[in-house]
């Protein structure tokens, strides 16, 4: 028999590599992008209209869809069993379609209002053909409500493998179409293949949750308690979640007056290769612990609650520390690997670079802030997540104004950074005002000792790099030196993460 921790250890590890195929065919399509589009007008007019639904839905309903969804869930799994539960569902589901319908329409009435609005400054054709791909990509939308409320369900069921691999498939499509139909249809097609990407991120849940015995049924109960609970709910989450949309709809903004509008797809490019870094770590760890620290706080296990929360936020601060450091040292040969061909220059790799390094200060604050949003959620308390949103929206705003005007791209992504720190250590506070042993000294000493680590490793990697040409061995040198610096650095300063894993090895090794 499995031990509950062996299940949690595979269902991670299994998350962790399906996450990292997924983000690796995701850097692929936007290489493909890049190396087809630059940042040409078609490359403008294609992050514009790819941002706009999701910015929409992430505004509108967004954080909601799991946030609301999966304490309530497993509060009926534990208490009232399936039928309840899968009850429940259909309602939240078919409630969650009806709203992405009438926003899907929306979009579509008001493509030319919504461009307007994201990328003021930019060229007039690139934003006539913004408007055209936003209708064409607008009812992703649906589909992409669909796949976030099936993944609710999934994980709820203890089901993580198939919610892990969902991405590879719409990345899977859209690579597919970059390699053959590219040439012919152009970036209109590539917009209809992102729309089936979403589509099939929805479908390919279908099958297991028919195996596990939810089959939806269209039904709606306004009436349902459970319903109007987490309608309640609804408008606290969904502001605890606004950080990175509002932020990304402020930066963009500001980024299209910038070099014509070509920082618009520079900044792009540099936040999805950050989200594709932070979102393999933070993903599995919110998405695998969520629904055991919902079931935890449901049955009043308070302190199993807070083990599983902290023990996540060490891990992830262990690993997100050294790749924080790594690429604020290497983004521009980073980014010159990946994205320099074809359409995509030297001086896109400038700013794509400047972008990322700034981008990269905010990470390990975005990973905790991703933990500690969802140990509120999964308590049923919505305000503070709120309140920190708040106070990060806020902060972006007031700094971006300076920070564009005297430091251009990487200003931008300053702000975005420290906007996202200002919202974790709020959520911090509150939280640790209401757990008065939720981060002990032990904890807090252990993350200084990451820190350390990583500042050693920084100094290394940044001397080390000086005297090696190339973009390809500087990366190859820099990592190497960087990762057995970091551990060597960790296990001096007897990090426990560490120490665990250098006498899990010594058992294997020496075992008799």
């Amino acid at each position: 028999m499995q031990t509950k921790g062996e299940k949690l250890m595979k269902s991670a590890l299994f998350m962790v590599v399906a996450t990292l195929f997924a983000k690796a065919l995701g850097l692929l399509r936007d290489m493909l992008v890049a190396a087809a589009f630059g940042t040409s007008v078609s490359a403008i007019a294609f992050d514009a209209a790819s941002r706009l639904p999701i910015l929409l839905f992430d505004l509108v309903i967004g954080g909601v869809v799991t946030a609301a969804f999966i304490p309530i869930f497993n509060e009926l799994l534990v208490k009232d069993g399936r039928e309840k539960a899968f009850e429940f569902a259909d309602h939240y589901v078919t409630l969650i379609l009806v709203i992405t319908i009438i926003i899907a329409l929306l979009g579509v009435l008001f493509a030319a209002p919504l461009v307007e609005f994201l990328i003021p400054d930019a060229a007039d054709e690139a934003k006539e053909l913004a408007v055209g791909l936003t209708r064409i990509m607008f009812p992703m939308i649906v589909f992409t409500g669909l796949a976030f409320s099936f993944v609710g369900v999934l994980l709820s069921l203890g089901e993580f493998r198939i919610p892990a691999i969902i991405s590879l498939v719409s990345n899977g499509v859209m690579v597919i179409y970059l390699f053959t139909l590219n040439n012919i249809f152009g970036v209109v097609g590539l917009g209809v293949s992102m729309l089936f990407g979403w589509f099939m991120q929805a479908f390919v849940q279908i099958p297991r949750l028919n195996f596990l015995g939810y089959r939806y049924r269209i039904r709606l109960n306004l009436g349902s308690p459970h319903i109007k609970e987490a309608a309640k709910g609804a408008l606290p989450i969904l502001i605890g979640t606004w950080t990175g949309p509002v932020c990304a709809l402020i930066n963009t903004r500001f980024a299209s007056a910038i070099e014509q509008g070509r920082a618009v797809t520079a900044l792009g490019y540099a936040n999805r290769f950050y989200t594709i870094i932070i979102g393999v770590f933070s993903y599995v760890a919110t998405n695998l612990l969520f629904p055991y620290i919902s079931k935890a706080a449901a049955g009043g296990e308070k302190k199993e609650a807070n083990r599983l929360m902290i023990s996540s936020v060490r891990i992830l601060m262990l690993v997100i520390m050294p790749i924080t450091v790594g690429i604020f040292m290497l983004s521009e040969p980073l980014v010159s690997l990946i994205y320099e061909r074809g359409a995509f220059t030297q001086s896109d790799v400038a700013m794509t670079a400047t972008a990322l390094r700034f981008y990269t200060l905010g990470m390990a604050f975005s990973a905790a802030n991703e933990v500690l949003t969802k140990a509120f959620f999964a308590r049923k308390e919505y305000k503070v997540p709120m309140y920190a949103s708040l106070c990060a929206m806020c902060v972006n705003f007031a700094l971006v104004f300076y920070f564009a005007k005297h430091m251009g791209i990487g200003g931008i992504a300053l702000a975005s950074g420290i906007a996202v720190a200002a919202s974790c250590v709020f959520n911090y506070v509150l939280l640790s005002c209401r757990e008065k042993e939720l981060f002990v000294f032990s904890d807090v000493l252990a993350l200084i000792k990451m820190a350390v680590s990583a500042l050693v490793m920084g100094a290394l990697v940044y001397f080390s790099s000086l005297s090696v040409s190339g973009n390809l061995l500087k990366l190859i040198v820099g990592v190497m030196i960087g990762a057995v610096a970091y551990f060597i650095c960790c296990a001096i300063l007897r990090v426990d993460e560490v120490k665990y894993l250098i006498n899990k090895v010594k058992s294997v090794v020496f075992k008799k």
